[in-house]
């Protein structure tokens, strides 16, 4: 992950990142409404909804009828270029699904040095570090968001402090870690159920290759 992703210079405004699928699941509208109350306070601040999906004209309309459709740039598709300079160049990305897997945007995003205010769920909490590589907040709550959101702005030394701690994160992360974890998982329930252990190493590399 931290091969490809990499940190460069923020705007020099305040400014928020979804990316990721467009669906009724993923709350983005929990997202717009948070940044409308964070925009009455800080007017030059952006958030931009990148990713495709059903329910982007409702999402379009919303930000419309919330007055907030300059500040919010809808991107639809992206390239992964494109996501790699949106991710690296955001104060902060956002993650207000209120279910997930494991957050793989989230690791993309730290591995930009960007850190993530997500919904406080299984498979978010699991891959952030609440207060230390990104905020946690309840589900659907756009009180809670707008002002997590409002203290990334106001708070720099918080905002520095979870961005290097985001680096630090996302460097443990690569597919080396992961297969060495995979396999050990796989020996030990191997050995446990009086089974031999076999090697896997050559054909998970090989499925990486």
């Amino acid at each position: 992950t931290a091969g490809v992703f990499r940190p460069a210079t923020k705007t020099t405004h305040p400014s928020f990142i979804y990316l990721g699928r467009i669906r009724p699941q993923k709350n983005i509208d929990i997202a717009i409404k948070a940044f409308a109350r964070v925009l009455k306070n800080h007017p030059r601040a952006t958030l931009s909804v990148a990713g495709w999906g059903e329910s982007l004209p409702v999402l379009k309309s919303l930000a419309k009828n919330l007055g907030v459709s300059g500040s919010v740039e809808f991107l639809d598709r992206v390239t992964d270029a494109e996501k790699v300079r949106l991710l690296a160049r955001s104060w902060v990305s956002l993650q207000p699904s209120s279910f997930e897997g494991w957050g793989i945007t989230v690791i993309e995003a730290n591995a930009s040095g960007t850190p993530v205010i997500a919904s406080d769920v299984p498979g978010l909490k699991d891959s952030i570090q609440d207060g230390r590589t990104g905020l946690l907040v309840p589900a659907l709550n756009v009180t809670a968001l707008s002002e997590a959101m409002s203290k990334t702005i106001t708070d720099s030394h918080l905002r520095d402090r979870l961005s290097r701690a985001s680096l630090i994160w996302a460097a443990g992360f690569n597919w080396d870690t992961s297969s060495d974890q995979f396999i050990g998982s796989i020996r030990h329930h191997l050995a446990a159920a009086g089974h031999p252990v076999i090697s896997v190493r050559p054909a998970l590399a090989a499925s990486k290759s």
